[in-house]
């Protein structure tokens, strides 16, 4: 996966939703619905949070849904990541 996207800054898009609403951010949410595809989550649900079509509750609904994801995936990366450089070299 080549992708700029982090916890820390889905972190901090969460953080600029929260102060100024869904449209904060529009390329770091672009960014995110590309790594979220590119993760398997589910299509509806990115679309509903990158859709200005779409009343803004749900769009950020969506996004909490979209993150929560995507940051567990990253997550889960990392750890299996550290745990193949714990493996005994055999």
């Amino acid at each position: 996966m080549t992708t700029t996207t982090t916890t820390s800054a889905i972190e901090s898009l969460g953080y600029a939703i929260e102060a100024r609403g869904i449209d904060a951010d529009p390329v770091t949410l672009l960014l995110l619905a590309h790594t979220a595809r590119d993760l398997g989550v589910s299509d509806l649900l990115v679309n509903v949070m990158i859709d200005e079509d779409q009343p803004a509750n749900a769009r950020v609904r969506a996004f909490a849904r979209v993150s929560s994801a995507v940051s567990m995936t990253l997550s889960d990366e990392v750890v299996a990541s550290a745990q193949r450089e714990l493996l005994p070299a055999c």
